[in-house]
């Protein structure tokens, strides 16, 4: 993935919601994020102060200055969405890329009455249909690497916030952007504790007893089986949740991929198979013919998110409280109907 050319961008952004760059900022105490690598938070003497860090260039940071709450937001990431949702700010909303994908019932809503436009895609989106929807902040994930819009949005006062959350190696450093959402909508105290909160049902979940049963993660793709590395933020929160992960002490942050024959070996002993991909084995066959013939297809538990994707891309990431408590009952075998992403796959 090709990321910006190192050159250090400061953009501040001012009362009149007009990017303006600013050569020194009153700031009082200390970042407020604790987990985030790539997110710092400071109070100043008129609002609040966003510090990001690029995540490959470290001699690249940005700088925003948030004096008053954004009336119109363009969030081009599903889980912009659901911070927003959890704040109860959807109507700050003004533009998405594809409602789609959107599980919120307030912006389906709110896309039905006209008060939200579509962009279709980060990477080609309509810049008209931007400038229609008043939006004088743009927040994105920059997953194609540079937003190729960002000069000309900037040239007609557009603020570009880069949202690097799904780069955090933690789960509580992914839900911790919370607090940037808090600082563009005037909801910092909010953001603060509800943050909290997920926090301390983080560290609850923690107590969870390990399953003795194996656990395998994923699907294969073409030729190759793809799975989280074990020092990933999702095999973390496996961990956490009481499954035995059979690749939790493998190197990486981000994904393995493995040979069907050393799936077929390692996974011999599994009873618990996550996240295939599909909502029902029919459906996995249909698209995968290789799927049944996994040890693990006819005898063990499989549970995943897809039958109702939207739910789980918009809250999943600030919600780990919600995903580990999900994961703690399917490690235990006591599954209810109450489970907040996860569905059992027949």
């Amino acid at each position: 993935m090709r990321f910006f050319l190192g050159v250090l961008l400061m953009i501040l952004v001012s009362c009149s919601n007009q990017a303006r760059q600013s050569q020194q900022t009153d700031i009082h105490g200390e970042n407020i994020c604790r987990y985030s690598k790539y997110l710092d938070v400071y109070k100043t003497n008129k609002g609040y102060q966003i510090v990001i860090q690029h995540p490959e260039k470290k001699q690249l940071q940005y700088r925003f200055d948030l004096t008053e709450p954004a009336d119109h937001l363009a969030v081009l990431s599903a889980t912009h969405i659901g911070m927003l949702s959890s704040l109860k700010e959807e109507r700050r909303i003004a533009a998405i890329t594809d409602i789609r994908y959107v599980y919120s019932p307030m912006v389906k809503r709110r896309f039905k009455q006209k008060h939200i436009v579509e962009l279709q895609n980060e990477a080609s989106m309509s810049v008209d249909q931007l400038l229609r929807s008043k939006s004088k902040y743009v927040i994105y994930s920059a997953f194609s690497g540079s937003f190729s819009q960002e000069k000309r949005l900037k040239k007609l006062g557009i603020s570009c916030i880069p949202n690097f959350d799904w780069r955090e190696q933690t789960a509580l450093g992914r839900a911790e952007w919370i607090l940037l959402f808090g600082a563009l909508t005037g909801k910092v105290p909010e953001s603060i504790q509800l943050f909290k909160s997920i926090e301390r049902a983080c560290f609850k979940a923690k107590k969870v007893k390990m399953n003795p049963s194996e656990m395998i993660s994923g699907n294969v793709t073409g030729d190759f089986w793809y799975a989280p590395a074990g020092q990933s933020f999702v095999a973390e929160i496996y961990r956490k949740s009481g499954l035995n992960y059979i690749y939790d002490r493998t190197e990486g942050t981000g994904s393995l991929a493995y040979s069907m024959e050393k799936i077929m070996k390692d996974g011999a002993q599994v009873k618990i198979w996550l996240n295939p991909g599909f909502p029902s084995k029919k459906e996995m066959v249909k698209v995968n013919p290789k799927a049944k013939f996994m040890p693990f297809f006819h005898h063990s538990s499989i549970f995943c998110y897809t039958h109702d994707s939207n739910k789980f891309w918009e809250l999943s990431t600030l919600r780990p409280d919600w995903l580990m408590e999900d994961l703690a009952q399917i490690a235990s075998g006591r599954t209810t109907k109450n489970l907040h992403f996860y569905k059992e796959v027949k």
